[in-house]
């Protein structure tokens, strides 16, 4: 898969949980399976957490056009990737320490994960290469 097509899925798909998460938190809590009626601090925290991928969304959709400055783009990249693996270590850290057998936290790890595989994937390869040269 080529790194412009990884970027335009992982943008599509930041923005797409991120307003979702927004607009309609409840939604996100049966993804997750969180225990219904949510709460109001657990509507607030999928909220914050909408915001914070409708902004990784933003900041690399911006990082990709023309008159963008060239280190712009690995460091939206490079933002997403760390803010994923922060995802998936809290998220594997809280499975672990209550013990929970179900798949409840299985969807947004694998998110996460699949974030930073396709951040991963979006990196220009071309980069890489001038920079050891």
């Amino acid at each position: 898969m080529q790194a412009a097509t990884c970027r335009k899925l992982l943008v599509s798909s930041r923005a797409a949980v991120g307003w979702l998460s927004v607009l309609a938190p409840s939604l996100i809590g049966r993804a997750w399976r969180a225990p219904f009626p949510l709460d109001n601090e657990v509507k607030y925290a999928i909220r914050l957490f909408g915001i914070r991928n409708a902004l990784l969304a933003y900041q690399l959709y911006q990082a990709e056009r023309l008159d963008a400055e060239d280190n712009e783009l690995e460091e939206a990249l490079r933002q997403g990737i760390t803010v994923d693996g922060f995802d998936i270590l809290f998220a594997l850290a809280f499975r672990r320490g209550n013990r929970i057998k179900s798949s409840a936290s299985t969807i947004p790890v694998v998110a996460s994960i699949l974030g930073v595989v396709l951040g991963l994937l979006g990196r220009e390869q071309t980069d890489t290469l001038t920079k050891t040269r």
